[in-house]
């Protein structure tokens, strides 16, 4: 129920070590203040009483991409994406890497930086490069520890922030258990107590209690068979996906539309996955010539029930470079998901608000006034978020769990977040 709203431009209330675009969705305004860095303490009054099912998390999609190298990820062919900028590269006469890196750079700041800025879903893309786990999208980047140590320090220095991390899309030319083992045992050395455990639920702990226990990080891993034993981490599938996978906002937006409209008509969320929205364009072919943890290899997990399986995180992706094609689908998932009678209690649901380059994406690239890398791509999804959002809000929906975004410092998506929070209060 929406109560005492006071139309006001959240800017006015937003404080953040760097500014973000402006908004204009009325919100519930019962603070003078919010810092994006301590958002969570700060609106903790609100929260307290909430599950985390009940919130909508800001978070970045390919997170750790902000920063890449010139290796390759391990086997990247056979994406059309991929063979399409290899082309371009060859037909332009330049090195590959100079055509990848702007395709494949999908944030603008590190980890820490991310968190500072009110991000608290990151989903982070593995893989396997012979001697160590490393970040990649396309190109590798840096290392996963480097990365997970940035997201602890931060956990350390805000005692009263919940994350959720996502470890998913695994690669290696040659996987080894004991790749996955590796991978698995860092993870729970490094948060240790930290860890909110699947044999929980996502509606059996308020936020509040997450808060004084300390087990305030949810993470997930996608391979099941690693994490079976280990019950700190959750599985993959509690992450429930939404994504456009198109670089067309209006295709985009659709999708989007599409997905918040159907998570709002179940009768019951599950309690054990988070629902995404993920807003971000993809690059498609013709463009160019995604601390609750998931780890997502199973088996690698069986037996450590402080991670959760990569299964935990519920995606929907519209795979689409067209704003409209993507709004269109995310409308249908969040309609889908506000009809659900009772959310799943183990899994989260993830809307992508992002543009996904297609082969077209690629092709097109090198034409006047077409989208050079996917920064170009995330200001043209970016500018349809807070349009979607109010007409989410204006229904009294909720969005999705967690809500992804490619470039989150150039959204305002932390303006909806806070939207969402104070209008149900």
């Amino acid at each position: 129920m929406l109560i005492g709203l006071l139309t006001l431009a959240l800017s006015s209330v937003l404080t953040t070590n760097n500014a973000h675009p402006t908004s204009n969705i009325p919100v519930n305004v019962q603070t003078t203040s919010i810092n994006t860095s301590i958002w969570m303490q700060q609106l903790l009054p609100y929260i307290a009483h909430y599950h985390l099912i009940n919130l909508t998390l800001p978070g970045t999609h390919d997170a750790a991409s902000f920063t890449l190298t010139s290796a390759l990820s391990p086997d990247p062919t056979g994406s059309p994406v991929f063979d399409a900028l290899v082309k371009l590269a060859e037909k332009l006469g330049i090195p590959l890497q100079d055509v990848i890196t702007p395709w494949a750079e999908s944030q603008g700041k590190n980890l820490y930086d991310q968190a500072e800025d009110g991000m608290r879903y990151f989903d982070i893309r593995a893989a396997y490069n012979g001697t160590d786990w490393c970040s990649y999208h396309f190109e590798l980047g840096l290392p996963i520890y480097t990365h997970l140590v940035a997201l602890h320090s931060f956990l350390l220095s805000h005692p009263n922030e919940i994350m959720v991390i996502e470890i998913s899309h695994l690669a290696s030319k040659n996987l080894t258990q004991n790749n996955l083992n590796i991978l698995r045992d860092m993870v729970i050395n490094l948060f240790d107590s930290m860890l909110y455990p699947r044999t929980k639920s996502f509606n059996s702990t308020t936020i509040g209690e997450m808060i004084a226990s300390n087990q305030r990080v949810v993470i997930s891993l996608s391979d099941d068979a690693t994490i079976a034993n280990y019950t700190q981490l959750w599985y993959g599938s509690s992450m429930i996906n939404s994504y456009a996978n198109s670089d067309s906002l209006a295709q985009m937006t659709a999708y989007n539309w599409q997905q918040v409209t159907q998570f709002n008509s179940i009768p019951a969320l599950p309690v054990s996955a988070l629902f995404k929205l993920s807003w971000t364009l993809t690059p498609q072919v013709s463009t160019i010539v995604r601390v609750v943890i998931s780890l997502s290899d199973d088996a690698t997990i069986a037996n450590y029930t402080q991670l959760w399986y990569g299964s935990s995180m519920i995606n929907s992706y519209a795979n689409s470079d067209s704003l409209a094609q993507m709004t269109a689908y995310n409308w249908q998932q969040v309609t889908q998901f506000n009809s659900i009678p009772a959310l799943p209690v183990s899994a989260l649901f993830k809307l992508s608000w992002t543009l996904t380059p297609q082969v077209s994406t690629i092709v097109d690239s090198i034409l006047p006034h077409k989208p050079k890398s996917l920064k170009n791509l995330a200001d043209i999804g970016n500018s349809g978020l807070e349009e979607f959002a109010s007409t989410v809000l204006k229904k009294e929906w909720q969005l999705c769990q967690l809500l992804l975004i490619d470039f989150q410092e150039r959204s305002v998506l932390m303006q909806v977040i806070f939207a969402s929070i104070l209008q149900s209060n």
